[in-house]
């Protein structure tokens, strides 16, 4: 493959785009181009973490220059005659920067030893983690082996141990957690406990997780959820963050909880769909009224630039995703209506800012015009003409 184009997406991951050979083109008897797209670990740069095959247009100009589209979450790529885009949600990059973080771990394991003799003989922590899952998978109601288990997780340190558990003992031991928190003789602040180190020693993969914090959410243990949000390297799905906003409609102080939100990426797509079927109108309406405060009021500090943004993003997300319910349901007309008067403010001053822009344009030209330009002013001398 022939190197082409080259993108830093954060401090973890890149992207590359590469014209594959004619021999390795599945194409190349049509003679259209075939690029390759693909994601690349930085400190792990023998295998690529995704690609995507991309055919380039039969006789136009290769790309020239490769970007992310933030607002649109693509990969652009633009020849001198040919623009393409690539779908790459925000939580894709999370997701894979994620793992990356999490294989990429400099962070020394604590060592266990069997016993205390001259030349102790070092013992497997992985080993005892994998044996201690596997034990509260097949009996998951015995407390001593739950005690086990979070005796083998804090005996790690963060991420030492990602990787150790196959996707099946992922789900299974979620699974197992639940049924042990349902048993009516488990102890709830043991359960907190079961969570936070397995939260915290980092052995589940994106999925799992997901669907561990779901389990967090439904049963109220908000402490947990909030621990994973405070950390910027931890990926939060947009179901986890919709079913947050619902949480935060029923509460009569919602700002805090929504800045929690805000602080976090999320896709607009995903995160339309996912209040679409997780928020009712009601509860839409109460957080986009919310979020014109925290838009309209809300002073940002220096590490929170884009936290106003993320709201008026927001609002729109839950317009699109509850618009059409809206028209039938009158009690919310007059608090919709108040929704509908902030946007179009937003879109007249807008349109005032363009002006503004377009007018301080034509007043530099002026400028430039004028400076190469000399004025002088003559008088005209008047004379008889002699018939």
């Amino acid at each position: 493959m022939t190197f082409l184009l080259e993108l830093e997406l954060n401090s973890s991951l890149k992207a590359t785009i590469q014209k594959l050979d004619e021999e390795e083109s599945s194409i190349s008897r049509k003679k259209q181009p075939e690029l390759m797209l693909e994601l690349w670990d930085k400190l792990a740069k023998n295998t690529a973490m995704a690609r995507k095959s991309i055919r380039w247009p039969i006789g136009q100009v290769l790309p020239e220059e490769i970007s992310y589209d933030d607002q649109k979450e693509v990969i652009l790529l633009k020849g001198k005659t040919t623009k393409a885009e690539i779908p790459l949600p925000k939580s894709k990059i999370d997701s894979l920067t994620a793992v990356s973080t999490a294989k990429t771990s400099t962070s020394a394991k604590v060592k266990t030893f069997s016993t205390f003799a001259v030349n102790p003989i070092e013992t497997n922590d992985i080993g005892n983690l994998s044996k201690s899952v596997e034990s509260v998978i097949e009996g998951p109601l015995k407390q001593k082996r739950w005690k086990k288990l979070v005796t083998s997780l804090e005996s790690l340190e963060s991420g030492a141990a990602s990787g150790a558990l196959s996707t099946i003992e992922q789900s299974q031991l979620v699974e197992a957690i639940r049924e042990f928190a349902a048993d009516a003789d488990t102890e709830q602040q043991f359960v907190d406990e079961i969570l936070k180190s397995v939260i915290l020693a980092r052995i589940l993969t994106y999925r799992n997780e997901d669907n561990l914090l779901k389990y967090c959410i439904e049963m109220g243990k908000l402490e947990l959820v909030e621990m994973i949000l405070e950390d910027e390297q931890r990926v939060v799905s947009e179901m986890v963050l919709a079913n947050l906003l619902k949480l935060a409609a029923g509460k009569s102080e919602k700002r805090a909880d929504l800045l929690k939100i805000l602080s976090r990426n999320f896709s607009r797509k995903s995160m339309t769909e996912q209040t679409s079927q997780v928020l009712t109108t009601l509860e839409s309406i109460e957080i986009m009224l919310e979020l014109i405060d925290i838009y309209k009021s809300f002073e940002e500090p220096k590490n929170q630039e884009n936290v106003a943004k993320k709201a008026l993003g927001l609002i729109t997300i839950l317009m699109d995703a509850h618009g059409s319910r809206i028209i039938y349901e009158d009690e919310l007309h007059q608090k919709f209506a108040q929704i509908s008067n902030f946007i179009i403010e937003m879109q007249s001053l807008l349109g005032t800012f363009a002006k503004f822009e377009t007018k301080n344009e034509v007043s530099k030209l002026d400028d430039d015009f004028s400076q190469k330009c000399i004025v002088r002013k003559i008088q005209l001398v008047k004379h008889k003409l002699a018939w």
